[in-house]
């Protein structure tokens, strides 16, 4: 067993932001453990939009612990492995890259580090061995997950205690750095946060807001911007606002990952996407309805699918029935022109705020990823 030291995650954009974000995670989840971290990422203006101090132009810099690199053809020629080299999410480092990691004793851990699935098949696949053709390499498929057997989610150390330490006046504090105010006569609004893929039927959700409970929405600027104008008959920029019905919807900031985090500490409901903001709903301990990336042939169904029936299990039948409906039309291929009953949805939210903390508990007990990763590159090197 040789300890690791060193790591190395290499990151292709695919689209959106979910790649970036959870590699930049992961990178400081390392980092603040005491590796050494370089993260290659090819598109460094998507990393800029997460973190505003990254510089695009240049080929390395420091950021909150490791090391940045651009990661093009120049930044290859010279490649020294670290003890880990993680490729995220399929992504493919060069065949020049392979023959330096071939020729370093002893060999680094090389990961491939999976996408999050709920799916059944993803205990028995997890952590296993694929040689290389060519060279004396074994990558390992790592699959983050919700189950022991699987590498767990990142959950930075002292995540759960800034939560709790996060109080009313700290949150009203927050939400004012953002132009809501929360006060007497707010009492009793529902606080919704809402990330989501252009796809989403963002109309007629916003139609089903405007009846029912008294919702603030709150959503990141540029954020399905174009869809949301739309829906609003109003431009949809920053710190614009607009009052429908029921419905009071705010534009704010697009916003760096830990005020994010504060962003769903403070809701009640909050809508998110993909896999980062994804887990990061889940650490919030608030009710969240997912949209998955959309894939063809309706790939992502199965996975919305698994992910319900192991989240809603414990749940009363009544809002495990309403939860499962809406999140089917919020990922449907073609949704129905109206929203399945909101005011429905909100009635739930108190029994559903409840199994969702339960829910988190019983996540982390699988593990945390970053955590996981070390400790099984050591037993593989």
């Amino acid at each position: 067993m040789n300890p690791v030291l060193s790591a190395d995650i290499f990151c292709k954009v695919i689209d959106n932001f979910g790649d970036a974000g959870v590699c930049w995670r992961l990178a400081r989840a390392l980092a603040r453990s005491g590796l050494a971290v370089r993260l290659w990422i090819d598109n460094l203006q998507t990393l800029q939009r997460l973190r505003p101090s990254v510089e695009p132009s240049q080929a390395v810099q420091t950021l909150d612990g490791f090391m940045v690199v651009r990661w093009d053809e120049v930044a290859v020629d010279a490649y020294q492995p670290a003890d880990l080299v993680i490729e995220a999410f399929a992504c493919r480092i060069t065949d020049s890259m392979l023959d330096a990691l071939a020729d370093v004793v002893p060999r680094p851990a090389w990961i491939n580090l999976e996408y999050l699935s709920a799916e059944s098949w993803v205990k028995s696949n997890h952590a296993l061995p694929s040689p290389h053709p060519r060279l004396p390499l074994t990558q390992y498929f790592y699959f983050p997950g919700f189950e022991q057997g699987t590498g767990g989610l990142i959950r930075e150390e002292g995540l759960r205690d800034a939560r709790a330490s996060f109080d009313s006046r700290v949150q009203s504090d927050f939400l004012a750095s953002l132009g809501i105010t929360r006060n007497d006569s707010t009492e009793g609004v529902l606080l919704v946060s809402l990330f989501c893929y252009a796809s989403a039927p963002i109309e007629a959700l916003l139609r089903a807001m405007q009846t029912g409970p008294r919702v603030h929405c709150l959503v990141p600027e540029g954020v399905a911007s174009i869809a949301m104008a739309r829906a609003l008959g109003a431009p949809a920029r920053r710190g614009a606002s607009m009052t429908r019905g029921r419905l009071t919807l705010t534009i704010i900031p697009f916003l760096e990952p830990d005020d994010y985090d504060r962003l769903l500490w403070s809701c009640d409901l909050n809508f998110v996407r993909g896999e980062d903001s994804f887990v990061r709903a889940h650490w919030a301990e608030r009710p969240f309805i997912w949209q998955l990336y959309p894939q063809q042939a309706s790939a992502h169904q199965p996975k919305l699918s698994a992910f319900m029936d192991i989240f809603l299990e414990g749940l009363d039948d009544n809002s495990m029935r309403c939860i499962r409906s809406f999140s089917a039309w919020w990922n449907a291929d073609s949704p129905a022109a109206d929203a399945p009953d909101w005011s429905v949805l909100c009635e739930s939210l108190s029994r559903w705020q409840a199994h969702t903390r339960q829910w988190a508990r019983k996540v982390a007990t699988a593990g945390e990823l970053s955590q996981s990763i070390v400790e099984f590159a050591m037993k593989i090197r």
